[in-house]
């Protein structure tokens, strides 16, 4: 499902989209948002030729301030005025209503940006505790960004990852069929192109992780070292990967597909066996392995007509 709010994440890709020539609707399957959205979004900041994210940015950054300006009007009389109305159990909508009649401009969102900022001592008289700015504990929103704190950035990787300079650092990422409910698992070395790959019979991060510790744990100690991870939700159980299987995991800004480039084209080899229009299904673990074993076989112009499987094993 596709949502609609275009965040600060997105405007990077937008404006790197809109520039190679991409459609809206290009666009809004990458970042998995809602074209009409993304369409007004981009008509907002410039339009398809004047989009740039800095400046969607400086813009908003403005409205912002603009924002607690307006809030800076409500003082002395008007202010005694809005909290004698609370007193009564009027809403900011009815405040608003009521100075409008006075004519004093004055939107009920002002209001209860005041209460936000200004004055939390006074929400406690607002009817309703739903209103836009109900204290929320717990909510998914701040677990979620919680999590997206504890992550380590594929910035933070040390450069001999940068150069592949060492077998052991993988990328890991999910191959989807016709279904997009079976999945394939690939997890490559960045130096080699060495393959691993299984199949997810359903979308859990916990099953996810055991079958990848399994397959790990067959490979030397030595050579693994790191994993570089795509954002999805099956991988949300990496804290328990990266302990079962002592690689320190990093992981790929969203939408920057390009930080796991080995991964991305390791993808590509392996949909000419099993296609985005195909049923995973279908697949038995036999057929994917023989795929496996056929791309670790298959000689490498980048790596002097050698084979990844030859040179990871190399001793």
């Amino acid at each position: 499902m596709s949502h609609t709010h275009i965040g600060r994440d997105d405007w990077p890709c937008i404006t790197r989209m809109l520039r190679a020539g991409h459609s809206f609707s290009e666009i809004a399957r990458t970042i998995g948002k809602d074209q009409s959205s993304l369409g007004r979004h981009v008509r907002e900041y410039g339009g398809r030729d004047g989009y740039d994210s800095r400046e969607v940015r400086r813009r908003k950054r403005m409205k912002r301030i603009a924002a607690m300006e307006s809030i800076r009007v409500i003082k002395g009389a008007l202010l005694r005025f809005i909290k004698k109305q609370l007193i009564d159990h009027k809403s900011p909508e009815q405040i608003s209503g009521i100075l409008a009649l006075r004519k004093i401009t004055l939107a009920s969102s002002t209001i209860y940006r005041y209460l936000k900022e200004r004055a939390p001592h006074l929400k406690k008289y607002l009817r309703s505790k739903k209103g836009k700015y109900r204290r929320r504990r717990g909510t998914k929103i701040r677990e979620k960004q919680r999590e997206q704190a504890k992550k380590r950035r594929v910035d933070e990787r040390p450069k001999i990852i940068e150069r592949r300079g060492r077998i052991g650092d993988f990328e890991g990422d999910t191959l989807m069929g016709r279904d997009k409910r079976v999945r394939i698992v690939t997890l490559v070395d960045r130096k080699t192109g060495y393959l691993i790959a299984f199949l997810l019979s359903k979308m859990n991060s916990e099953l996810l992780t055991k079958l990848a510790v399994k397959h790990f744990r067959k490979i030397p100690k030595k050579k693994r070292k790191t994993i570089t991870l795509d954002n999805g939700v099956e991988f949300s159980d990496w804290e328990r990967l990266q302990k079962k299987t002592g690689m320190t995991v990093y992981f790929a800004y969203p939408y920057h597909f390009w930080e796991r480039g080995s991964n991305e084209n390791t993808n590509g080899l392996l949909r000419e066996y099993f296609p985005k229009t195909y049923d995973f299904n279908l697949i038995t673990p036999t057929e994917l392995a023989y795929a496996v074993r056929q791309l670790n076989n298959r000689e490498r112009k980048r790596l002097g007509f050698l084979s990844p499987r030859h040179l990871f094993w190399k001793k």
